[in-house]
C-alpha cells in the first residue's frame, strides 16, 4: 500500500469585481476612465429622464387643453334626439374624431343605478369599439359631487385589438329633458399628437447626450495626458537623480506633488548623510586604532611587552564597540526624524537616569577628589531615543565636568516648553572653563587640550556626532552661577 498525496487545488481565480478593484488601485488612468464612464452613464440616465419629463409636460400642455375644449363642446351639444334618446346637435369641429382609429375618441355613457356605464354615443373614429375604463376610474368619476369638474387620467385600453395608452378627460353632467346623469369622455392617444415632436426632441436629446459623452471622454483623455504629466516629469527627474545627473528634484511641480518631492529630497539628503557618516565612522575607527597598533608594533619589537599588548588590545576593543554603537544609532530612522516625528519608537525617562548616572559618577570620583555632584530638575521629561545613548551623551559631559571642576558639578533638567519640543540638560562646573578657541579645538576630532590625560581625543567630537544623529544641539558657554564650563545639551522629547 502506497501513500499518495492529493495535489493542492489551484487557488480560485479572482472575480470580475476583484480584478476591477485591483485595476483601480494600480492605475490612476483607470480611475479617470471609470469616472468618465460613470459620468457618461449618468448623462444618459439624466437625458432619458429629461426626455420623459418633457413628454409628460408636453402631454399636459398640448393634449389636456384640447380634450378639455372638446369635452365642453360635447356637453354643450348634448340634447334629446327625435325619439327621446341622447344625441349631439353638432359634432366636434376636429375631423380626426370622424377618421377611423385616428387616436382621437369620445363617448357619452349613461350612469345606471348599479354604477355601471351604458354607452349611448361614441365617436365615428371608434367604429363599434369602446373606451374600456377600469372600475376604479369609473367609481372615482361618478363619486364626485356636482358640479362635476373635469377628471384627467391616463388609461391603457384595447382598441381594435391593440393596447393603446390614452390621455382621458371625463366629466359627469346631466342633459336637459333627459333622466339621470351622463359621463362625457374624450380620449386622445399621445402618440398621435406627440410623435412628430417627440422624434425631433428625441433626436435633439440623443445628439446632446452624445456630445456630452464625447466631451467627457475628451476631458478624461486630456486629464490623463495633461493631468498626469507632472507624475511623468517626477519620474524623469527621479531617474536623473538615480543616474547622478542631478543631486535633487528641482522641477516646478504642482502643489499636490510638492510634499512628495520634499520628502524625496529629504530621503536623498538622508542617504547622503548616512554615507558620509559611515565614512566618518571608518575614519574614527582608523584613527582610534592607529595608536594601539603602533604600541603593539613597538611591544612586538621589544619582545617582553605582554602588559602593554593586553592594554592596547582592550583599548582597541573599546573603540570598536564604540563605533558599532554609533553605527546602530545612525541606522534609526526615528532618530533622524527630529522632535516632530509622528511615531515614537523609543521613550526614555530622563530624571531617574540622570540621578542614577550622578550616583555612579560620585562612586567613581569618591576616591579621586572631593567634588559634589547634584541634580536639579524643574520636572521630568521623556527622551525620544534609547537609554544607553542618553547615558553615554550625558556621561561624557558629566565626566568632563568632574574631571576639570574644582568642587562642584550641577546637572539641570529643563522639560520642553511646548508640545513635542526639545528637552534641555545643562551640565555646569566650577572649573576654569574654556575659551572660544579652546572649545573649537576640543570639538575637533583627535585634538586634545590635556595631553597628560589618557585617551585619543575622540570623546567630544563623537558626542557631537551622536547629538546630530538625534537632531539635537550641543552648545558650550560659561556658567553664570559656578563660573566654569556650561554645556547645554538639547534633545528631542516626546509628549
Amino acid at each position: 500500500m502506497t501513500d499518495s498525496a492529493e495535489a493542492p487545488a489551484p487557488p480560485p481565480r479572482p472575480g470580475l469585481i476583484q480584478r476591477f478593484r485591483a485595476l483601480i488601485r494600480r492605475s490612476l488612468a483607470a480611475r479617470f476612465i471609470t469616472i468618465a464612464m460613470v459620468s457618461v452613464l449618468s448623462l444618459v440616465a439624466m437625458g432619458w429622464i429629461a426626455h420623459a419629463q418633457f413628454n409628460r409636460q408636453m402631454l399636459r400642455l398640448l393634449i389636456d387643453p384640447e380634450i378639455d375644449a372638446v369635452l365642453d363642446t360635447l356637453v354643450a351639444n348634448a340634447a334629446p334626439g327625435l325619439q327621446g334618446e341622447l344625441a349631439l346637435q353638432d359634432l366636434p369641429y376636429d375631423p380626426r374624431y370622424l377618421q377611423g382609429l385616428s387616436g382621437h375618441y369620445y363617448e357619452i355613457a349613461h350612469i345606471r343605478d348599479d354604477g355601471t356605464l351604458e354607452v349611448q354615443v361614441r365617436s365615428p373614429s371608434l367604429f363599434r369599439e369602446s373606451i374600456a375604463l377600469q372600475q376604479r376610474e369609473i367609481s372615482s368619476i361618478i363619486a364626485e359631487p356636482p358640479p362635476h369638474a373635469a377628471h384627467f387620467f391616463d388609461e391603457k385600453t384595447s382598441i381594435a385589438g391593440e393596447i393603446e395608452p390614452l390621455r382621458v378627460v371625463a366629466r359627469v353632467s346631466n342633459v336637459p329633458q333627459l333622466h339621470g346623469n351622463y359621463v362625457f369622455l374624450v380620449a386622445v392617444a399621445p402618440r398621435a399628437v406627440l410623435e412628430p415632436a417627440a422624434n425631433i426632441v428625441g433626436l435633439a436629446f440623443a445628439i446632446f447626450v452624445a456630445f456630452c459623452a464625447l466631451m467627457v471622454g475628451a476631458v478624461t483623455l486630456l486629464q490623463i495626458r495633461v493631468g498626469l504629466e507632472p507624475l511623468r516629469a517626477l519620474e524623469r527627474d527621479i531617474a536623473k537623480v538615480r543616474r547622478g545627473d542631478s543631486d535633487h528634484l528641482t522641477g516646478d511641480y504642482p502643489a499636490e506633488i510638492q510634499p512628495v518631492t520634499h520628502e524625496l529630497n529629504a530621503l536623498v539628503d538622508h542617504n547622503r548623510e548616512v554615507v558620509e557618516r559611515a565614512r566618518r565612522h571608518v575614519g574614527n575607527l582608523a584613527h582610534a586604532l592607529k595608536t594601539p597598533i603602533a604600541v603593539l608594533k613597538n611591544a612586538a619589537d621589544d619582545g617582553n611587552g605582554g602588559a602593554v599588548v593586553k592594554q592596547s588590545i582592550e583599548e582597541m576593543e573599546a573603540f570598536v564597540e564604540r563605533q558599532l554603537r554609533r553605527a546602530r544609532v545612525a541606522a534609526r530612522a526615528e532618530a533622524r526624524a527630529g522632535p516632530q516625528a509622528p511615531t515614537i519608537a523609543y521613550r526614555t525617562p530622563v530624571l531617574q537616569n540622570l540621578e542614577d548616572l550622578v550616583f555612579m559618577m560620585e562612586q567613581k570620583y569618591d576616591h579621586q577628589k572631593a567634588i559634589d555632584i547634584s541634580v536639579k530638575a524643574e520636572g521630568d521629561a521623556t527622551f525620544r531615543g534609547e537609554r544607553e545613548d542618553l547615558l553615554e551623551m550625558v556621561a561624557n559631559l558629566v565626566d568632563n565636568a568632574c574631571k576639570y571642576g574644582r568642587s562642584q558639578v550641577v546637572v539641570r533638567l529643563n522639560p520642553p516648553q511646548q508640545r513635542d519640543g526639545m528637552l534641555q540638560i545643562l551640565v555646569e562646573d566650577d572649573g576654569p572653563g574654556l575659551s572660544e578657541s579652546e572649545l573649537q579645538l576640543a570639538m575637533a576630532r583627535g585634538s586634545r587640550l590635556d595631553e597628560a590625560a589618557p585617551g585619543q581625543g575622540l570623546g567630544l567630537s563623537i558626542l557631537k556626532e551622536t547629538v546630530d544623529l538625534y537632531a539635537g544641539e550641543l552648545v558650550f558657554g560659561r556658567s553664570e552661577s559656578l563660573g566654569g564650563l556650561r554645556a547645554c545639551l538639547r534633545l528631542p522629547a516626546t509628549d
